[in-house]
């Protein structure tokens, strides 16, 4: 069901910019959000985390992994 779903999504997708009319184009400050989000995403994906800054070392490894 939910492949149906996504299926439909899909061809919706495709087919929707061609039976629309042309829309006018975003605001300049409008296309800076993805931008701003993909920079978030970054930043959070390779920055080290407070912890980090804060000892001045990577935790090892078995402290998340095989704690007991």
């Amino acid at each position: 069901m939910v492949m149906l779903l996504l299926a439909a999504a899909a061809v919706l997708l495709l087919l929707l910019p061609l039976l629309l009319p042309p829309l006018p184009p975003p605001p300049s400050l409008l296309l800076l959000v993805p931008v701003v989000l993909l920079l978030a995403l970054l930043s959070l994906a390779f920055l080290p985390n407070r912890d980090d800054v804060v000892y001045g070392q990577q935790p090892a490894a078995d402290q998340f992994f095989f704690r007991q």
